[in-house]
């Protein structure tokens, strides 16, 4: 073989290699993010047009996606949480805006950094006895009300504990609707923030009143990613994204400046 058609061979090779580079280079530029959500307010509060909104919804939009470089494509309504994380683990969804961290859901979804971080509680009509939670025996012979599929610590996990698991929409309503009935005792609520948006919402606030875990560590919560569909390079990309728009406000002081300024509450 001359040394020109050799020459020649290894251009043609370069080109196509150079070609290779510059197409994947478009896809990921032309890449999107399919985001779902499910009501949750203060976080997700309502869709109007299509369109979600919501403390959690307005500060990905406002301060993490100017950072991510990734579109994000919102759905344009909400799902219950148990048939969107069913979603993800199929690949039939990219990621979700809000939902905590267990080992099993490890295995299906990416988990980046946490953007919220809050003490876990519980919720009882003022004349319950308990005002401090320090032991899970404290809560022994209790009903409480929960959320199908929600997460449930190892530590609270007691049979002498009786989980009372809704599912559906209005979830947080509906269970307060039903404490206030006495058809349970108390809500288990690792998101108080919702819970109480909620509570005011209903003008209950008088009748109620949350009891933090002490025995249990703070919950973190997550915008998370499946694995069937997103590279570890975007969410790479997501944890620098989030890095820089916590430097620009923390999300737990963004829900009240929201709140304030939205009408959410």
């Amino acid at each position: 073989m001359s040394a020109s058609s050799l020459g020649v061979r290894h251009l043609l090779a370069a080109i196509a290699m150079f070609a290779a580079h510059y197409a994947g280079g478009a896809v990921q530029a032309q890449e999107t993010l399919s985001m779902g959500y499910f009501d949750l307010p203060p976080h997700v509060i309502q869709v109007e047009d299509g369109v979600p909104k919501g403390a959690a919804i307005s500060y990905f939009n406002e301060y993490i996606a100017p950072h991510l470089g990734v579109p994000v494509i919102w759905d344009t309504e909400a799902t219950p949480p148990t048939r969107l994380m069913d979603q993800l683990r199929k690949g039939e969804k990219d990621a979700m805006i809000f939902l905590g961290k267990t080992e099993e859901r490890t295995k299906y979804y990416h988990y980046p950094d946490p953007y919220l971080i809050i003490p876990e509680t519980f919720l009882f009509k003022n004349e319950h006895s308990i005002d401090e939670i320090t032991k899970v025996s404290d809560l022994h012979g209790l009903t409480v009300g929960f959320l199908v599929g929600g997460r449930i610590p190892e530590q609270l996990r007691d049979d002498r504990i009786e989980y009372d698991l809704i599912a559906g929409k209005r979830l947080f309503e509906r269970n307060v609707e039903k404490l206030l009935l006495g058809r349970i005792d108390a809500i288990y609520a690792p998101l108080s923030t919702a819970l109480v948006e909620i509570i005011d919402k209903m003008d209950v606030r008088d009748q109620v009143k949350l009891v933090p875990i002490e025995f249990l560590e703070l919950v973190q919560i997550y915008t998370v990613f499946s694995k069937e569909t997103v590279r570890e390079g975007i969410v790479e990309k997501y944890n620098k994204a989030l890095k820089a728009a916590m430097g620009e406000r923390q999300y737990l002081d963004y829900i009240d400046v929201y709140k304030s300024t939205s009408g959410a509450n």
